[in-house]
């Protein structure tokens, strides 16, 4: 390649590999578009033929989760580990960590995360360890890290198959958006905490057998909007919440929010009867 392309090129398509964006300046829109067509960059190649988007065409995304998969000869440079004392056989090179990890890269975690980008830049002890302890379960941390590679959260499809769901297993797929959200608010990751609740409430829209347990571990970790959304879940089913002694594992505080957002479902049931 070396002998058809020059270097300034050749940095416009690192740049869009590492970051989903570039600006193309017009002198070098040729050199680029061809060099993204020889490297099978689809995206990059349609955005510089200047046609305008089909109509409810897929919008451009950036998937770089394959650079996750096991590999004998790793370029990864950084391990976010999970708070965990489960086992994990890892299949990464030569890694002898056993807790649940992630073998991650730095650049791509520097352009996800504004608070790890300042953390690897500050020069502090951390900024040169080869492994991050993330204070995330396992399954919150996989989703962490989906997301990174990806822009997308892994999502739980709130249909026949979680309606049939026990309680418990119900509650398992949930916390994890709850850790998420809780770290989401030190990390900076606003798209994290929104994607976060927007599955605590369709999930719980949807089935509210694991309603009440999940109120009460979303208000120990102080997430009071995923609380909210949870309680309106199951707000019209106080009475009887309240008379199978359900709700006495909730603080009075939380109870009283469950108190609350009954009296206002009866209210509108009322005006709308």
């Amino acid at each position: 390649m070396s002998d058809h392309v020059d270097s300034h090129t050749l940095k416009k398509i690192l740049e869009y590999a590492y970051t989903g964006f570039v600006t193309v300046d017009h002198g070098i829109v040729k050199p680029v578009k061809t060099l993204a067509k020889y490297c099978h960059l689809r995206s990059l190649q349609e955005m510089l033929q200047k046609e305008q988007p089909r109509w409810n065409s897929d919008s451009i995304r950036f998937n770089l989760t394959a650079a996750l998969e096991p590999s004998e000869h790793s370029f990864s440079d950084i391990i976010l580990e999970a708070q965990s004392n489960d086992k994990m056989e890892c299949h990464h090179g030569s890694c002898q960590l056993s807790t649940p990890h992630v073998h991650c890269h730095k650049i791509v975690l520097c352009v996800s995360c504004d608070y790890l980008h300042a953390l690897f830049q500050s020069g502090m002890h951390e900024s040169f360890a080869e492994v991050i302890r993330v204070p995330l379960g396992w399954e919150a941390l996989d989703k962490l890290v989906h997301w990174f590679y990806s822009g997308e959260l892994p999502k739980v499809a709130p249909d026949c198959r979680w309606k049939n769901l026990s309680a418990e297993e119900q509650l398992s797929h949930l916390r994890p958006y709850a850790e998420l959200s809780s770290l989401s608010e030190f990390w900076f990751l606003e798209g994290v905490q929104e994607e976060s609740l927007e599955v605590v409430t369709s999930c719980l829209n949807s089935s509210t057998s694991a309603s009440v347990e999940f109120i009460s571990f979303a208000a120990n970790l102080g997430q009071w909007e995923l609380v909210e959304a949870a309680i309106s879940s199951v707000a019209h089913l106080y009475p009887k919440l309240r008379d199978s002694g359900q709700l006495e594992q909730l603080d009075e505080d939380v109870l009283n929010l469950v108190r609350a957002e009954y009296v206002r479902y009866s209210q509108h049931s009322g005006r709308s009867n």
